[in-house]
């Protein structure tokens, strides 16, 4: 032994494995050594989600407002033991539908990926969310799918529900899930329905703001986003014979444009409480009745809006189905 060391224990050299061996030892008894997951790839997940939007400020993530889309996020990132701890680490989540502050949703559908964690399934994966959410949102189903899924480009048809409260005013129970729109002539706005149902429009008269269906700063239309401009609409009225105080509207469409479904709500009372008629053969009669609807009658309310369905083809619903859609008229002896 060196002399320099010779007598002074405390400045005996260990060998490097005893060292490391100490270390370990040192983690273990201190409970510092965790054990982390092993990750490979990622994987991509489709979430079926339900909220109330009365107190959201839409889907999207606006800076410093509460939204569905950033609420789900950060949950999802306390959900999964990876996500969320490194500096930089985005975490994605795509929206179907972009619903607009106040619209509820029993079903909108969402995707983002995750790595891979062992023995994460779907139900694992929605009982961590649902336990890190808010009472206004809760998931209701999460399934692996494959990577070509996309919740809002592999969407064939959205479906929307209205509901009218046929009073002047709501109960303080419902009064974020209805618009009070008075009395009604049912038969005028199930006729309505009627001449809009199976129709090709050109939505540019069901909109509100053009510019809002456009690329960012132009005038060019963003088809990439919202389909086809000429859209195939269905559309129906129904009274639930327990409640006749309540109507709801159904739309359905591929896709649609800026607050397109309250537009049409709009239009459909307006014509239910006076002699109007929405020519919808003759296009040039049409875009001026609904400029005169729109220009004169307030828009309807958010909070009678639902996003109610989203069509995918792999969840067996086909356009041959959808076309046994009809709208419902009731004969005189049937309604009040």
């Amino acid at each position: 032994m060196p002399s320099a060391c010779r007598g002074d224990p405390a400045r005996l050299r260990l060998p490097r494995c005893a060292l490391t061996l100490r270390a370990l030892r040192g983690f273990f008894v201190s409970g510092l050594f965790m054990a982390r997951p092993c990750f490979s790839s990622a994987q991509r997940w489709k979430l079926q989600v339900a909220y109330d939007g009365s107190n959201f400020h839409g889907w999207q993530p606006l800076k410093g407002l509460r939204t569905v889309q950033g609420t789900l996020l950060d949950a999802l990132k306390r959900s999964h033991p990876e996500h969320g701890r490194e500096v930089g680490d985005a975490l994605q989540l795509v929206g179907c539908s972009r619903t607009d502050r106040g619209v509820h949703a029993e079903a909108q559908v969402a995707h983002c990926e995750l790595r891979h964690l062992e023995g994460l399934t779907g139900d694992v994966l929605r009982r961590r969310c649902n336990r890190r959410l808010p009472s206004d949102v809760r998931v209701l189903q999460v399934e692996q799918v494959d990577r070509s899924f996309h919740a809002r480009r592999s969407a064939l048809r959205k479906s929307y529900r209205y509901d009218l409260l046929l009073a002047d005013e709501a109960s303080p129970f419902e009064a974020r899930y209805v618009w009070p729109v008075g009395g009604l002539d049912l038969q005028r706005l199930a006729s309505a329905a009627g001449s809009l149902d199976g129709q090709e429009l050109d939505c540019r008269t069901l909109t509100v703001n053009w510019r809002s269906s456009c690329k960012a700063g132009t005038e060019v239309y963003d088809e990439d986003y919202y389909g086809p401009l000429q859209k195939q609409l269905r559309c129906r009225v129904t009274l639930d014979p327990a409640r006749p105080e309540r109507v709801s509207l159904w739309v359905e469409a591929e896709a649609f444009l800026f607050r397109m479904v309250r537009v049409i709500a709009t239009a459909l009372v307006a014509c239910a409480r006076e002699p109007l008629e929405l020519e919808v053969n003759d296009p040039e009669s049409f875009a001026a009745t609904m400029e005169c609807i729109k220009s004169r009658c307030n828009l309807a309310p958010p909070n009678g809006l639902f996003l109610q369905s989203i069509t995918y083809a792999e969840s067996g619903q086909s356009e041959e189905h959808l076309s046994l859609w009809r709208p419902v008229f009731w004969a005189d002896s049937e309604h009040p």
